[in-house]
């Protein structure tokens, strides 16, 4: 199967997406971490400031969180559905390809009903050919002795009844 440019995007878009949410995960995490450390070196005095300002730093933090949160949850229905929408075409594909084959087969098995019922009515032809050549010989022979006149009319009648389910079957 070809890859197609445009999901070969959509997927690094994502990636790189991911990648920057990580990134930024990391940094508020550097900086929670980096506030810590200066709360744990400050005198008792200017802690309240400090406090404040850690509350709002943990708030930033946790209302990103949300939001990229938010986004992932976002991004994965939309690939969810993505990829349950290809799982469907995939399966109408398959279906057309069976019924494909199926028809291409059944067309076959027609094709040779055909044939062998253009066969059979090929040999039925030449079969009645081949009677009326030789009903066409005994006429000959009973015209030279010509006494048999009314064997003769029955063979005619015969012979022209013969010609004409030939012609009936090789039309």
């Amino acid at each position: 199967m070809a890859l197609d440019s445009e999901k070969i995007l959509l997927y690094k878009r994502y990636c790189a997406k991911s990648a920057q949410r990580m990134l930024d995960r990391d940094l508020a995490r550097e900086q929670l971490k980096e506030q810590l450390d200066a709360l744990r070196a400050i005198n008792p005095k200017a802690m309240q400031a400090k406090i404040d300002e850690l509350e709002r730093r943990i708030a930033e933090a946790i209302e990103r969180e949300g939001r990229l949160r938010t986004h992932h949850n976002l991004e994965d229905m939309f690939h969810r559905k993505l990829r349950d929408r290809m799982e469907a075409l995939e399966k109408r594909i398959g279906k057309y390809l069976q019924t494909r084959e199926e028809r291409l087969a059944r067309i076959a098995e027609l094709e040779d009903k055909v044939a062998k019922r253009l066969s059979d009515r090929n040999e039925q032809v030449a079969a009645l050919k081949a009677e009326v050549e030789h009903l066409e010989r005994m006429a000959e022979e009973l015209e030279v002795e010509s006494h048999h006149t009314r064997k003769i009319a029955k063979l005619r009648e015969r012979i022209g009844s013969i010609k004409k389910d030939i012609e009936a079957k090789a039309a």
